[in-house]
């Protein structure tokens, strides 16, 4: 069990130098049909959890998605996304399961699940409300643990299901596949560990210069630069010489690290190289960057 403390003494000793938290091989895995949401035997029932939880919102359940429509439920997802990671040499420290949008079926805890079948006894937990900067803010906290309590291992699991049993016309940044994404870190990996910005409050008109910013800051030591894109960015154009990787339209919570699992193999004995992962949200006006190094360490 994660237990943690008050904070030291200002006089402590620092805490040992942590171990970088590297990203081995992403995996990705997408979903077509699913299982019918009738009959459903579990307590309680969906029809009636749904229709309490958008009872705040200004949006009407819909009962009659439920006796036509199929999903793919985060727990399902999740499920099949573990057959396909690499064997763990250690236990986890940390899960964390990010997505942008509620599960069809909120029933079972994916991140649960996640912390029974895993090695170890993580710390686990569900991250959402964020937009398209779940991703984002999901390195980001597992830098900040890993500093804060020297975890060695952290499984991040990044969600999108286009099922929902309201109506979401003229909603943004809506699923419209249902893809999985595992991202695997510890002591060894392709990819150093993520350094992640959230810049809040960025205007539309300001991306373009604080994102060519970053892909020309000093540090990248004469590397090559790869830009991946989530579909926030999709319109942005930038120059010739820099190497953009558009994500595939219609997942917005696992777009960009799809494509990142696509780039990655290309740095395979290609000699350093910066990867920047980054997304924009016009709604909330996030924008987030994650810069890894490829080519340095194990």
């Amino acid at each position: 069990m994660y237990l943690t403390t008050s904070r030291g003494p200002a006089d402590a000793p620092a805490p040992a130098r942590r171990a970088s938290l590297r990203l081995s091989r992403p995996v990705v895995r997408t979903f077509s049909g699913g299982r019918p949401f009738l009959p459903d035997p579990v307590e309680p029932s969906l029809a009636q959890m749904q229709a309490d939880l958008v009872r705040p919102y200004p949006v009407e359940f819909r009962p009659e998605l439920l006796e036509r429509g199929e999903r793919n439920t985060f727990l399902e997802m999740t499920q099949e996304l573990l057959a396909d990671l690499p064997p763990l040499p250690e236990p986890l420290d940390l899960v964390l399961v990010a997505h942008t949008v509620p599960d069809a079926d909120p029933r079972r805890s994916p991140s649960c699940h996640l912390a029974d079948v895993l090695p170890g006894d993580p710390l686990a937990f569900n991250l959402s409300d964020q937009g398209t900067a779940a991703g984002f803010t999901a390195l980001r906290l597992v830098s900040e643990y890993a500093a804060a309590d020297a975890f060695r291992r952290a499984l991040v699991v990044l969600l999108d299901q286009r099922t929902f049993l309201y109506d979401t016309t003229g909603a943004r940044d809506v699923p419209l596949q249902d893809c999985a994404v595992a991202l695997l870190f510890g002591p060894e990996g392709r990819a150093g560990e993520p350094v992640t910005r959230q810049l809040a409050g960025v205007a539309q008109d300001d991306v373009r210069p604080t994102l060519e910013a970053v892909l020309n800051e000093p540090d990248a030591g004469g590397r090559s630069v790869t830009l991946v894109t989530g579909q926030g960015l999709d319109t942005e154009r930038f120059g010739p010489d820099v190497d953009v990787r558009p994500a595939s339209p219609g997942r917005p919570c696992t777009g960009p690290w799809s494509a990142l699992a696509d780039v990655l193999p290309e740095c395979e004995g290609a000699g350093p190289r910066r990867l920047v992962v980054a997304d924009y949200d016009s709604t909330l006006r996030y924008l987030c960057i994650s810069t890894l190094d490829v080519g340095e360490g194990t």
